[in-house]
């Protein structure tokens, strides 16, 4: 992984804005911070600014674990394409999928309740309900390795099956037949006619289209992880004001500066009044 914030990543930034592209982020630990409370969490005043400005210039997108219902109350209309559930939530998915993956979690849902609602409980655990997915938060848990435990275990008594990818202090299981972020970005730089794209995302559940090792696919971390398939990385997660910003300037101004540069070789401009 080589770090984005330096000319050679500028570079790469550089074909995006010259071409038909889509930009695609995660938003929990991408577009916004990562918090204690998962209902907390919310765009920063300069990431929201610059996130309003690219969406008028180019086709944007985020997708998220979170369900579409939940990214519309925390980001509104900023972003017009919004891809939930891990990928398995949105209008690129058929009816008849989305009624199958959602019988299929009701079906775990109830399972839980029944059988292990209370060792949840007084674990500490939560349980949040995505109709296409769910996720075992665990965060505020104090014993961190019995909840865990006992996360998997309950896990082993679902069936089918489920998917299972791991986030922070969150375990997410999702049928079998859902669709994951990586084929979601791909169904939609189809349907936006889009010929490359930018993702960044920050934890496993990124991974799917870090995987793809699709050329034109600028995928980038944040944070780096050794065995990420991400090309590159971001040092930290306000990091992305830098990205959001340089897109949106090399796009309006034909691309003269870097302008959220980390680079100690290339000069950085005055501060925008809103940052």
């Amino acid at each position: 992984m080589d770090y984005l914030l330096t000319e050679t990543g500028k570079l790469e930034l550089e074909k995006l804005v010259k071409g038909r592209s889509l930009y695609a982020f995660d938003f929990d630990g991408t577009l916004a911070k990562i918090v204690r409370e998962h209902h907390a969490a919310k765009l920063s005043r300069p990431i929201r600014f610059w996130l309003e400005k690219l969406v008028q210039g180019a086709p944007t997108a985020i997708i998220s674990g979170r369900s579409v219902e939940d990214l519309q109350a925390r980001v509104g209309t900023v972003v017009p394409h919004l891809i939930g559930n891990h990928g398995s939530e949105g209008p690129h998915m058929r009816q008849e999928d989305q009624q199958v993956v959602r019988e299929t979690c009701g079906a775990w849902l109830q399972l839980i309740t029944e059988r292990f609602h209370d060792e949840l409980a007084q674990c500490g655990v939560f349980i949040e309900n995505k109709s296409y997915s769910l996720s075992f938060h665990y965060r505020a848990v104090d014993h961190r390795d019995t909840a865990r435990s006992l996360i998997s275990r309950v896990i082993s008594e679902l069936s089918p099956s489920p998917r299972i990818v791991l986030g922070k202090s969150v375990v997410n299981v999702m049928p079998p037949t859902a669709s994951h972020k990586g084929t979601a970005l791909l169904e939609y730089m189809s349907r936006l006619d889009c010929s490359l794209a930018l993702y960044v995302g920050d934890d496993e559940t990124d991974e799917d289209v870090f995987a793809l090792r699709d050329h034109r696919i600028l995928t980038v971390r944040i944070g780096k992880k050794k065995g990420s398939s991400a090309r590159y990385f971001l040092k930290r997660q306000t990091e992305i004001t830098a990205v959001l910003r340089f897109l949106v300037e090399g796009s309006d101004q034909g691309l003269p500066t870097w302008s959220g540069c980390h680079d100690q070789a290339i000069a950085r401009p005055a501060p925008h009044p809103n940052e």
